[in-house]
């Protein structure tokens, strides 16, 4: 195997948590809203059912071919060529993944707190902390997932202090238009639960594969959660104005003051984002990394590190030449990729190699 560290289930699971939440949670009310309106909390539910779809195609997969990723078992399931090939897409895949997370990750740094710099240095620097960790190896991010997702956390539970300002009537009514609005508002945030399907890179290296399965659905659970929580704080807070914000969560941290002492805590939402999102570039760029090695069938991944993080640099601002289309590329184009190859492909390997499967038992009895 190319990677001789180990992680146990209970750390995959915490590593999940941010690396699904980590960039779609300032937005989320936002992008929900829109469609869903006052019924936006809704949306997690049901865009929580790609997740769910995500861990079991990944669990059985895992299953028919143990010790294996996506980027081995694609030669074995529809030959070796169109595998190869397959193989070759999803490093481009990952990699591009991870450059759009790293200009997401900079625009909001850039645009609220670092306003005179360079959007290039802002990337540059965060990619090049992933790459050490990402050499490091998969122990050196699963302890990174544990040590950091609580100061991720601690941030959504300050927003408790918003209370006294909340009018939690801007609930009301609840699907007044129908179940129809809340599903086009679970559209986004589905495609970000499909990333779930990542998990199937990492189940070859737990130490307790039997439960991986368990914190996997506890992950996703608490992705849910959180979302709720982030949707019903913008609602109580912003009501009907919460789709006019760009970043609701920003203006709801701006709104905690507490004896006039307690203020200005920006800063924590600052780090919130920052570590999130390490752990999230990280991630990705271990798997992009990891899936050319596999593809290539070398026995390292390290040295092709570096020069993957370059190739992820030029993603971050190829074809991106504005806050707006990055924008467009989040709502329109990033939900349909995702889908794609981290919920459909996969759904489609898993039928290809049952069938192929149950063809062959045929054939032997």
């Amino acid at each position: 195997m190319l990677e001789k560290g180990k992680i146990s289930a209970f750390q995959l699971g915490i590593m999940m948590y941010p690396t699904v939440l980590a960039t779609g949670f300032l937005a989320l009310p936002t992008i929900t809203s829109e469609k869903a309106h006052n019924d936006l909390w809704m949306t997690p539910v049901i865009a929580s059912l790609s997740g769910f779809i995500a861990i079991y195609v990944a669990m059985k997969l895992h299953e028919l071919y143990p010790k294996q990723t996506v980027s081995q078992y694609s030669k074995h399931i529809i030959g070796n060529i169109p595998g190869y090939v397959l193989s070759l897409v999803y490093v481009l895949v990952n990699a591009y993944s991870t450059g759009l997370i790293a200009r997401q990750y900079a625009e909001f740094v850039k645009s609220c707190f670092l306003f005179k710099t360079p959007i290039l240095i802002i990337i540059f620097s965060i990619l090049l902390l992933a790459a050490f960790a990402v050499r490091g190896g998969v122990e050196i991010l699963a302890r990174s997932a544990v040590i950091f997702t609580p100061i991720f956390i601690l941030p959504l539970s300050i927003l408790l202090l918003l209370i006294p300002e909340m009018d939690m009537r801007n609930v009301l009514p609840v699907m007044e238009h129908g179940i129809i609005p809340v599903i086009k508002g679970a559209i986004v945030p589905q495609a970000w639960f499909s990333e779930l399907f990542l998990i199937s890179f990492f189940l070859p290296l737990l130490t307790d594969l039997k439960k991986s399965g368990k914190w996997s659905v506890i992950s996703l659970c608490v992705i849910v959660v959180t979302m709720i929580f982030v949707d019903l704080i913008s609602l109580f807070l912003l009501g009907s104005d919460t789709e006019n914000k760009i970043y609701p969560i920003l203006i709801a941290i701006r709104y905690i003051s507490v004896a006039n002492f307690f203020e200005n805590l920006e800063s924590l939402l600052l780090a919130m984002w920052v570590v999130g999102n390490f752990i999230k570039i990280s991630v990705f760029y271990y798997i992009a990394v990891l899936s050319i090695a596999q593809s290539l069938k070398l026995s390292e991944y390290r040295p092709f590190v570096f020069p993957m993080g370059l190739f992820i640099l030029v993603f971050s601002f190829w074809d991106i030449a504005s806050f707006s289309y990055l924008g467009f590329i989040l709502k329109v184009i990033s939900p349909l990729f995702l889908s794609l190859f981290y919920m459909l492909i996969p759904l489609l390997l898993l039928i290809v190699a049952v069938l192929r499967k149950r063809k062959t038992t045929s054939e032997g009895t």
